[in-house]
């Protein structure tokens, strides 16, 4: 799975309704197993609180 794909999953998991500020092209060249690391996290959790979706913004926004 790329990195992209990753990306658009996690979005897509945590209901992220307004894709402009997180592109998912932009991860291309992110360090791959940073974004697994996020991508595992996200994809176990059955919920996700408004505090770790803010968290996780925050990471992904660091990987850029």
């Amino acid at each position: 799975m790329t990195n992209e794909q990753m990306i658009e999953a996690i979005l897509d998991k945590m209901n992220i309704i307004n894709r402009g500020a997180i592109k998912s092209e932009e991860y291309n060249a992110a360090d791959p197993s940073a974004v697994k690391e996020i991508y595992e996290y996200v994809m176990t959790r059955s919920s996700l609180s408004l505090s770790e979706v803010d968290g996780i913004v925050e990471e992904l926004g660091q990987l850029t």
